[in-house]
């Protein structure tokens, strides 16, 4: 199927917090999750990270309060080391993706 699941769904976490988002699908030949924030303050979608089959990559921006883990092929682990209060709240969104282009 071509499903990509997110949870937790809804979560409340204090200042200073940290949490771990999971993601996973089944999509064959996919082989990266992003994942990406919009916050309170800003209607934009902003991409956080991504892992390429187990290659992890955080946007520079977000080094140091993000993290992430896993395998693209199948679920990944977003965690929030860090929170700050408002830039940080907000919703959160993955998606799978196959990867395309040569790097140069």
């Amino acid at each position: 199927s071509k499903s990509v699941y997110q949870s937790p769904s809804k979560l409340l976490v204090k200042p200073n917090g940290s949490v771990t988002l999971n993601c996973s699908h089944k999509i064959t030949n996919y082989d990266t999750i992003l994942w990406y924030q919009r916050s309170v303050e800003d209607t934009a979608l902003n991409l956080i990270a991504y892992i390429y089959y187990k290659t992890p990559t955080v946007e520079p921006s977000y080094k140091g309060y993000f993290d992430v883990k896993g395998d693209g092929e199948n679920d990944a682990f977003l965690h929030l080391l860090k929170l700050r209060q408002a830039e940080d709240s907000g919703e959160y969104f993955c998606a799978a993706s196959l990867h395309s282009g040569t790097e140069t």
